[in-house]
């Protein structure tokens, strides 16, 4: 009974004769649900879109087991257990220390699992093999951005940057990247600031103002960002200091929360964003959002597209395994999931980034190239082309 109470999950598809079934667990609320009910939203619609659509073969379905864990690592091993007693043969999870944690477990289950956390150490040995990431790490994104002040900075003063981290692995960890990246850029990182739940940051950039930080890069969600854009609004420090960050601290949630202090903001990911209007997967987020009576915030949201992109994902291995007539397991999804890439069975493109997915046995990252974008006009928009971080591969090359 205690475990029928938790699961309570939105069922979505009905049965047939080939059920496939996938689970997601994530912030919905708690910690970090600024950014992860989007996410929810977005595994949610493009669930129902599958089926709206008959996107699988031969009158197969998808059904979705979606919980909130409240960014509760145990609420989220709780869900993974309870889903594979559903028969579920693929994991969405959220949150970084999470996915770590369920690494043996996805190990021990051979589940395939896709994560909305780009840490690099859920695509690390040990036991990684079960692991995805859709796009580039937390750790190639800060040190893009890293790149990017080394290759503009103007004037004959040294490069100081501070970082401002989520207090939590998924802020902490990638500043050890960071610190490697830095002595290979000639660059000073000055200080690194773990935020609270405290929304006044004007003590803190005024330390650092008084330390000649010149760039501040943030490993967090929007609203800490948003708080501290609008404290530097306050303190006129936008003509000496320049504001940036990695994935989960932009798109339209931050230039909505922080209004015109968010101008001049440089963000790195590898999703399309609102201002990419001819993209394809731009115009499908809208219908699909459009379709399933979302607001115009969600629908403008980076991470209503992660969560729409994770399922879409699944549903082509499961298209794969069904258009060549296998069973769809855990085991054939694994399978379709390493094939999915030129050399095999073909790459994927949703249409979603600024790439298609392709993994392999060596490659476990789906979207391999970014982009640098800034707030102009209250609009994030491109200011480079889509890259791959090259001080990233000397610091964390790989085979």
């Amino acid at each position: 009974m205690k475990r029928a109470a938790l699961l309570l999950p939105l069922l979505l598809g009905a049965a047939s004769a080939q059920e496939v079934v996938i689970g997601w667990s994530g912030a919905a609320t708690g910690p970090t649900s600024d950014a992860g009910r989007f996410v929810f939203e977005g595994v949610t619609d493009y669930c129902r879109y599958v089926n709206d659509e008959g996107l699988l073969p031969d009158g197969a379905t998808l059904r979705c087991l979606i919980n909130d864990d409240a960014y509760d690592n145990n609420n989220t091993l709780r869900n993974f257990e309870a889903y594979l007693d559903e028969g579920m043969v693929a994991f969405i999870s959220y949150s970084t220390g999470a996915t770590l944690q369920l690494k043996v477990n996805a190990v021990e289950e051979e589940m395939p699992v896709i994560s909305a956390s780009y840490h690099i150490g859920v695509i690390d040995p040990p036991d990684n093999e079960y692991n995805f990431l859709p796009i580039t790490t937390y750790s190639e994104q800060l040190l893009a951005l890293m790149e990017y002040v080394a290759d503009n900075h103007e004037g004959e003063d040294p490069v100081r940057i501070a970082i401002l981290s989520h207090p939590s692995p998924f802020g902490r960890d990638p500043v050890t990247d960071a610190r490697a990246a830095a002595e290979l850029l000639g660059v000073e990182i000055i200080d690194v600031q773990e935020h609270g739940e405290a929304t006044d940051y004007t003590a803190m950039l005024q330390r650092w103002s008084s330390q000649g930080v010149q760039y501040v890069l943030a490993q967090t969600v929007e609203s800490p960002v948003a708080a501290m854009l609008n404290a530097a609004q306050a303190l006129g420090l936008f003509d000496t200091m320049t504001f940036m960050g990695a994935h989960y601290t932009g798109g339209a949630t931050l230039t909505d929360l922080a209004g015109d202090a968010a101008e001049g903001y440089i963000w790195a990911t590898s999703y399309f964003v609102r201002s990419d209007e001819d993209a394809p997967g731009m115009a499908l987020q809208r219908e699909i959002g459009e379709r399933y009576g979302r607001s115009e915030t969600t629908i403008a949201d980076v991470n209503y597209t992660t969560g729409l992109m994770q399922v879409a994902i699944y549903a082509e291995a499961a298209r794969r395994v069904l258009e060549r007539g296998d069973e769809v397991t855990s085991a054939t999804m694994y399978e379709a999931l390493l094939a999915m890439n030129d050399d095999a069975d073909g790459a994927f493109d949703p249409g979603f980034a600024v790439g298609p997915i392709s993994f392999s046995d060596t490659d476990r990252v789906g979207v391999d190239a970014l982009r640098l974008l800034q707030v102009q006009e209250g609009e994030f928009v491109a200011i480079t082309e889509p890259y791959n971080s090259e001080t990233f591969a000397q610091v964390h090359p790989r085979d």
